[in-house]
């Protein structure tokens, strides 16, 4: 039989792209151990390490650790357990990209602050501290962090040391009582009605839109069924029905086309027959015919056009109707203003059950009501749409 080494050794890189040697040994039950590092890049080096820390009885960690030494794994997508647990029940998944924000907020703004603390030194008044310096840093793109950054780093500190008590490794969590900023979001706007009818006006297509479908049939989509801009790149030929868009999958940026992963994303729409009639006509035009190609294509059949293009172009289009770059920017009216103009559009109309089915919203009270709910069920929605989209 082969004997079981009391440790394992393996690479990790760096942000720089050097790779760094961790270890994991085993507990007094057992289980593995939190990664650790040798601070060694040769093998050798890092074994020889590693049997300095077992012969001197350091190879464990110690029970009061330094903050930095106990998030090791944390928020690192096939690592953390927290991470792995919600991917695991499946209710309340997480997404990767919320995980790697997370993890970034984690390296950028907490460990600099609190990596050197141990666990037990970590005091209320020292989070409050922490968070109100934090109005002071700046962020990638050399602005100032906003109170809403701010506050989602604050977020990601709450939820390790809320799953440190629940688990038993804290007696107490220090960010508890630590309070948020208050957050001065913009509101977001959207076009008046005589505006947006202007913008799908089907006869200035070329005039306002360049004569650009792809770019007015995707506007036209968002507006009239509220889909994110995501899930309107990821829509695939397959899923455009018979008066209604089966939305199955988002398109990410940094990860390509995902499956949703959170109920209730997965999603049936009724459109009026004017959307029905151009995303028919865009497919039918399209060089790319295969059931699983998209759409909204943009380098392939498999890539849609991308987030900065579909920008200018729409922007491009409100001079074209009358309102200037700088009304816009004013007015705060972007893509995703699709969304809230849906939202104001049908709110009151319907029932808010309906709508939060359309636009994705859930709470975890309704979903079994939600579920029951099938595209025939949506009449008094698509009358709607066709009384304001077609006139």
């Amino acid at each position: 039989m082969r004997h079981k080494e009391p440790f394992t050794i393996f690479p990790r890189k760096t942000k720089n792209g050097k790779a760094v040697l961790y270890f994991r040994t085993y507990n007094e039950d057992g289980n593995r151990t939190t990664a650790r590092s040798t601070g060694q890049t040769n093998k050798a080096a890092a074994r020889t390490y590693v049997t300095e820390l077992l012969k001197s009885g350091n190879i464990l960690p110690k029970k009061n650790p330094k903050f930095k030494d106990y998030i090791e794994n944390w928020w690192r997508w096939d690592e953390c357990p927290y991470v792995l647990g919600k991917r695991a029940r499946g209710k309340n998944k997480i997404s990767r990209t919320y995980v790697e924000s997370c993890r970034s907020y984690l390296d950028r703004h907490i460990l600099p602050y609190l990596g050197n603390y141990r666990i037990s030194a970590i005091k209320t008044r020292a989070i409050e501290g922490w968070l109100l310096d934090l109005r002071n840093k700046h962020s990638r793109l050399k602005t100032p962090l906003s109170p809403t950054t701010i506050n989602q780093i604050l977020m990601t500190l709450k939820i390790i040391f809320k799953e440190g008590v629940r688990i038993g490794d804290f007696s107490f969590d220090p960010t508890a009582t630590v309070l948020p900023l208050e957050e001065n979001r913009e509101v977001k706007s959207f076009l008046n009605p005589d505006e947006i009818k202007k913008l799908f006006n089907e006869k200035k297509i070329q005039e306002t839109w360049g004569g650009d479908l792809k770019h007015y049939t995707l506007n036209l989509l968002a507006a009239s069924s509220g889909m994110r801009l995501g899930e309107c790149q990821g829509l695939q030929n397959q899923y455009v029905q018979g008066g209604y868009i089966d939305v199955r999958f988002v398109w990410i940026r940094k990860y390509g086309l995902k499956e949703w992963p959170k109920k209730g994303s997965k999603r049936k729409i009724p459109i009026p027959s004017k959307t029905q009639a151009h995303l028919s006509e865009l497919i039918a035009l399209s060089p790319y015919q295969e059931a699983d190609d998209l759409i909204f294509w943009g380098v392939s059949g498999k890539k849609p056009m991308d987030n900065k293009i579909i920008s200018t172009a729409l922007y491009d289009a409100f001079c074209k109707i009358g309102v200037s770059e700088e009304q816009r920017k004013e007015r705060n009216v972007t893509f995703h203003s699709w969304r809230y103009f849906y939202n104001s559009f049908l709110r009151g109309k319907v029932a808010d059950v309906k709508l939060q089915h359309l636009t994705g919203h859930r709470t975890q009270e309704m979903t079994d009501h939600y579920t029951s709910f099938r595209i025939e069920d949506f009449e008094d929605v698509i009358r709607i749409q066709e009384n304001f989209f077609n006139r």
